[in-house]
């Protein structure tokens, strides 16, 4: 993967600049509910967490989809053909961090780094987001948030727990 969508909570104020342009991007409407990326704010303790695909090496949303819609491209970006998708819902409850959900006509989504060109990104002036190569630093970061992922409840639950986890983790 040549580059990557990197998250850092302690910069993230929370705007929700980055969930608003994806759902405007992705569906042509101002609903961060149907964005790709989410924020868990926590404002009386002053935190927001952005939850993001990490494109997971070994993506089990990919793994769980029983009509192959789930694929990986040259780039090693998990996407959704949505031709293919069964609404069956397998791939949503098999993601540990809530980041693949169903819209209302039961057909899966996900980020997909808008091909190559993520307008999260270049909306977050926090410098929260970040796209590139990485460093050993950002992988660093990534790693500590993969490994507190869950696997059980809804995307929401799973997104707030992760949240919950990096905050605490972050004030400790």
């Amino acid at each position: 993967m040549e580059k990557q969508l990197f998250a850092n909570p302690d910069l993230c104020t929370g705007c929700n600049r980055c969930s608003l342009i994806c759902a405007a991007k992705k569906e042509g409407s101002f609903q961060p509910h149907r964005a790709r990326i989410k924020i868990s704010n926590f404002p009386l303790r002053g935190y927001s967490v952005p939850s993001i695909c990490f494109q997971c090496p070994k993506a089990s949303c990919l793994e769980a989809c029983p009509t192959s819609a789930l694929y990986r491209d040259s780039n090693g970006v998990v996407l959704m053909n949505e031709d293919l998708c069964t609404a069956c819902g397998a791939c949503v409850a098999a993601c540990p961090y809530g980041m693949v959900e169903q819209g209302t006509n039961g057909i899966a989504y996900k980020c997909d780094y808008c091909d190559g060109d993520p307008a999260c990104v270049k909306e977050c002036h926090a410098d929260a987001l970040l796209f590139e190569a990485g460093n050993s630093e950002l992988f660093q970061l990534k790693g500590a948030q993969m490994k507190l992922r869950t696997v059980s409840g809804t995307p929401a639950d799973k997104r707030h727990a992760l949240a919950e986890n990096l905050m605490k983790k972050a004030r400790s």
